[in-house]
């Protein structure tokens, strides 16, 4: 009877489970946002119960359900939807924004805050846009992006560091960049250490209240970079690949005219007008249009580029363990002849919960990059004429030796300042070297003597030969390897309050290279072969201990707190070696040197920094909201009297939409008032030991040498010290759909950090010191719309402008700082002045109102010789007399009256499209590289001469300067207008993707500079060109002078993401 029992209960319970088991079952979907970007981490759960699941990192999800239950699905910041099932087996979904809640989180220092509570200046990109966007480098994504950040393309080599300004210049000496925190740790390298693809989101901090938290190091600004982080669920994989070719964007230089095009533009000396035959000079025109076709300078300089990237991650884990691991490769062959840059990456972030209260983290980084770079300006690279070839053929060698008429030789130093007719030899490259190039030149590699060679002159004006001689005497490259480890261990002490560590390291090893050979200037040098090598170490150790606090109280009082302490020791170590007369047949290091010929510097220098800090912010009823936040720094680098100083800022902000008395939401659903001003300051203008009296050495040529003083001691150096006023507006309408934010700043930097020149008595040119006040403001304007946002139709339109103006109001009991010229009055440059009352880097010289038009003329009442191609200049006194006391004046600043950007998005079903803008307006900038290469032919050139036109015209009352000191033709319009990026991409259905296997495939094309407009009186290759390192003249008081800029790159791209 027992068995009969239990059979009867066992039957009627499989029953029951069978009855189950066909009403439950599994449902498998993908949710979305309203652009059809996967959303992961949104909750799916059944209503009224505990069971539920995540979507994955492409949103993907899997939960058992039955018939009638209600799914939520919910996530911060959208708005949670439920769906009762009925008989669906596959349900996709699409979350829409929550715009009442506007609680997008935003990273700030050592910590998050909602973007509704935000109180400072701060401005936030996506992971995802940064991703679209195939560029190399972070920054390049970036530029156009944000309002009060200006991103500037300063050379096209590949690999090169572009320029960061966060709003206005505030000093005039040092480096402006921001600070780069990734993952919470200040990093000693740049934005090119972290691959775009791994970037979750990019915060940039642009008032002092927000910055101020960061101390000295957030003076210029904080960019905040938060890396992709592994997801519970399934393991996913991602692989990115592009394949890209590039050329210089088409612009007509007057540099690289052809020998035709010289003929009509070609002003010979005096002497030919007083010759009694008119009609050898159109002789010799027609001669020079006749030339037989060589291999020009462009087609041999300038080459078709190409660029490969592979980038591939893995992410994955449980709720204990989550990891996230990417390794990238990328190699670049420039549009220059000798350009390259190749780098390797990698990433991997764990997190881990070792308890129901303790966390745990590590982080590692790597990076290795190679640029090798063009070892001369361009300006040096085109100052032969067309006329000259790279090779020399028989033909072009019989048309250089031509005779004229007279017997005499048609292409004299009558035009050129040489003989071109010497600008070849046996070997027909005109430049005496063994055919082997040195490209491949390395420290170990043995030097030939290219001894018959030695003593070829070039066609330059000062003896300066073709591109070739150049390219095939010379080599330049650089290695920089980063490394960066950091750990973190958290543990919630009660609900709410927790304690955080992080520790960490990182290492970047800077190697740079540099060889000229015997003909790299043209003609023996003096030196005649010259090696250049150095190797920097830079390791940092930091050490951070955070105490947060974050609770909502009563349902309005949200309150959030941290305090905390930093400890940073940083070092530098290496060797700079400087060798001349590199010795023939043997390998190419310094061992083999002669002592006498190689002068070392070693470094070695530390620095600590100790910092306190805390901040709390508080919320009532989403209304009313204030930030407050207090740093202590320490720096080893202060005198002994100054080393530590206090920074304090103070945030407000009123949520006047959330007001009861407030009106239409629906359509006026934004409307926010901000208030902030903070106080920063600076040290990084400052070496190890600027504050010390630093005794260096002096080589003799008998004995050891003597001492003398480099630095000499100041205990009261101190801080650099900015205090910025910052006021906002945000304002939504139409349920935010369109939002507009407005700032406008103003900064007071006091205590300016200068170079001050001291007596040559005291043994050192200039000291360090607190000298001078800088005020600046600006005013930034953004704009943010999504004009259609549905399942299959997405478009939005984002658009910025910002000004930023400086001005120096005291450099103590200085006037004036110390003019920085280029060869001073006489010289080919203006002067840059920084005064009281002016801009930073002001352009001075002589004003000039147009060029000669005749062949030559002379003012008989003057005695002044005039010559076509020169420059009549402005008498600004009316005396009667061009001096330098009286006629000089302001020509420009390289500050832009504004500067702007404009990009969209759109997604049509499968299709995706985006185009981002920049622009610049109202930037003037020293152009010497058509100054420089004209000059070097006596001013004998000219724009657009008739040979035919032998007037004279009336030159009373007009004074001319040579081209090399008619400064003002030098000053051009610096504005641009860039199409910086142009993406049309596709993303298969999933119907397809499924089948192969693959989570999602999307292919897309692309295109970099596709349209580039400059002013019509720039003259050569990129008007952001300015401050090249290599120039002499990087710093903020010369920025605008231009000296060989590398031209503008276009690109063209295919590419393909996979996920799976």
């Amino acid at each position: 009877m027992k068995f009969k029992t239990n059979l009867i209960l066992t039957v009627v319970l499989l029953f029951n489970i069978a009855l189950f088991a066909q009403d439950g079952r599994t449902l498998s979907g993908t949710v979305t946002d309203a652009a059809m970007v996967p959303v992961p981490g949104v909750n799916v759960i059944i209503a009224n119960t505990t069971t539920g699941t995540a979507t994955d990192f492409d949103g993907n999800y899997q939960i058992m359900i039955k018939n009638g239950d209600v799914l939520q699905f919910s996530s911060l910041g959208y708005v949670t939807q439920s769906i009762t099932i009925t008989n669906q087996e596959q349900l996709n979904i699409t979350l829409q924004e929550d715009a009442s809640q506007l609680d997008e989180v935003v990273v700030v220092g050592y910590g998050t805050i909602k973007k509704s509570h935000l109180t400072g200046a701060v401005a936030k990109v996506g992971g995802d846009e940064v991703a679209a966007v195939q560029v190399a480098r972070v920054d390049d994504a970036l530029a156009g992006k944000l309002s009060g950040v200006r991103i500037q393309n300063q050379s096209g080599e590949p690999g090169a560091d572009p320029k960061i300004q966060i709003r206005a210049a505030s000093s005039v000496s040092g480096d402006s960049g921001p600070l780069i925190v990734v993952d919470g740790y200040p990093i000693s390298g740049n934005l090119a250490t972290v691959n775009p693809n791994d970037i979750e989101s990019l915060e940039v901090l642009k008032d002092a209240a927000s910055a101020a938290i960061y101390g000295s190091l957030g003076a210029n600004g904080v960019i905040l970079v938060t890396t992709k982080k592994g997801k519970s669920g399934k393991v996913n994989f991602s692989y990115n690949s592009y394949a890209s070719t590039s050329s210089k964007y088409v612009k007509d230089i007057e540099m690289l005219k052809t020998a035709g095009e010289w003929a009509k533009e070609l002003q010979t000396s005096a002497y030919d007008l007083s010759e009694t035959d008119p009609g050898l000079l159109a002789y010799r025109l027609d001669a020079y249009a006749n030339a037989p076709d060589v291999v020009s300078i462009e087609d041999w300089l300038f080459k078709n580029g190409s660029t490969t990237n592979h980038d591939f991650s893995v992410s994955g884990g449980s709720e204990n363990l989550k990891a996230f691991a990417s390794i990238g490769y990328l190699k670049t062959d420039g549009i220059v002849k000798g350009q390259g840059y190749e780098r390797y990456n990698g990433r991997m972030n764990l997190d881990a919960n070792l308890g129901s209260k303790l966390k745990a983290g590590l982080s590692m980084n790597g990076y290795y990059g190679k640029q090798d770079i063009v070892p001369w300006e361009m300006r040096d690279l085109l100052r032969s004429y067309s006329i000259s070839p790279i090779y020399h053929t028989q033909a072009s060698i019989d048309f250089v030796q031509q005779l004229d008429r007279n017997r005499q030789a048609l292409f004299d130093s009558g035009f050129t300042g040489n003989n071109i007719g010497r600008s070849f030899d046996q070997d027909y490259r005109g430049i005496g070297l063994d055919p082997t190039s040195i490209y491949d030149l390395q420290p170990g590699d043995v030097v030939h003597d290219w001894q018959y060679g030695r003593n070829q002159n070039g066609i330059g004006g000062t003896g300066d030969a073709g591109v070739a001689a150049k390219f095939d005497n010379s080599r330049r490259w650089k290695k920089t390897y980063f490394g960066n480890v950091s750990s973190y261990l958290q543990y919630e002490i009660i609900n709410g309050l927790n304690i955080k560590t992080v520790f960490g390291a990182d290492l970047e090893d800077t190697q740079t290279y540099e060889y000229h050979g015997i003909l790299s200037d043209g003609q023996q040098r003096s030196n005649q072969t010259e090696l250049d090598i150095s190797n920097i170490k830079k390791s940092t150790v930091l050490s951070t201990t955070t105490l947060s606090y974050a609770k909502v109280l009563a349902e309005k009082h949200d309150i959030s707190a941290v305090a905390g302490m930093e400890f940073v020791n940083t070092y530098y170590k290496g060797i700079v070696n400087n060798g001349t007369n590199v010795p023939f047949g043997l390998p190419l290091n310094y061992d083999f040197f002669d002592p006498a010929d190689v002068i070392t510097n070693e470094i070695d220098e530390t620095q600590s920094r100790n910092g306190f800090f805390g901040r709390i912010a508080y919320a009532f009823d989403d209304r009313y909201l204030l930030s407050a936040s207090i740093r202590r720094d320490g720096d080893s680098r202060f005198g002994a009297n100054e080393k530590y100083a206090v920074f304090p800022a103070l945030s407000l902000g009123w949520n006047i939409h959330n007001e009861s008395f407030f009106g239409d939401r629906d359509t006026f659903s934004l409307f926010k008032l901000r208030f902030s001003t903070g106080s920063l300051g600076t040290a990084s203008f400052l070496g190890s030991y600027n504050s010390l009296s630093i005794l260096g050495t002096s080589p003799t040529a008998y004995g050891t040498g003597f001492l003398i003083p480099e630095d000499i001691a100041n205990p009261d150096l101190t801080w650099q010290t900015n205090k910025e006023t910052n006021y906002g507006l945000d304002t939504g309408f139409i349920n935010n759909r369109i939002r507009l934010s407005v700032d406008y700043y103003t900064s007071d930097v006091k205590d300016m950090l200068i170079n001050q020149s001291v007596s040559e008595v005291l043994g050192t040119p200039a000291i360090k010191l607190n000298r001078g006040d800088v005020t600046s403001s600006g005013l930034e304007i953004e704009l943010n719309t999504k004009i259609v946002s549905n399942e299959n139709f997405s478009w939005n339109i984002n658009a910025n402008v910002s000004t930023a103006k400086s001005e120096i109001t005291s450099l103590g009991e200085l006037t004036e700082l110390p003019r920085q010229i280029y060869g001073g009055p006489s010289g080919r440059g203006p002067e840059f002045r920084n005064y009281v009352g002016g801009e930073i880097g002001e352009m001075w010289g002589y004003e000039v109102t147009g060029e000669v038009e005749t062949i030559h003329m002379s003012d008989p009442s003057r005695g002044v010789g005039y010559g076509s191609g020169e420059w009549y200049v402005v008498d600004q006194n009316g005396d009667g007399e061009i001096t330098y006391e009286e006629d000089y004046v302001k020509l420009g600043s390289a500050t832009p009256d504004f500067y702007w950007g404009l990009s969209s998005s759109m997604n049509i079903r499968n299709f995706d499209f985006s185009f981002q803008f920049q622009g610049s307006q109202g930037a003037e900038l020293y152009n010497i590289d058509p100054i420089y290469w004209k000059s070097q032919f006596g001013g004998r050139l000219k724009s657009s001469f008739d040979a035919n036109d032998d007037g004279i015209a009336d030159a009373s009352g007009k004074f001319y300067q040579e081209t090399r000191n008619a400064h003002g033709s030098g000053i051009q319009d610096a504005s641009f207008a860039a199409l910086r990026n142009l993406t049309l991409g596709y993303t298969l259905n999933s119907d397809l993707t499924d089948k192969i296997g693959l989570s999602s495939m999307r292919i897309y094309l692309a295109a970099t500079n596709l349209l580039y407009i400059m002013a019509d009186n720039y003259t050569s290759f990129n008007p952001e060109g300015v401050e090249i390192e290599n120039s002499g003249y990087a710093g903020p008081t010369t920025y605008g002078y231009q000296e060989g800029a590398s031209p503008i790159v276009r690109s063209f791209t295919l590419g393909i993401n996979v996920n799976f």
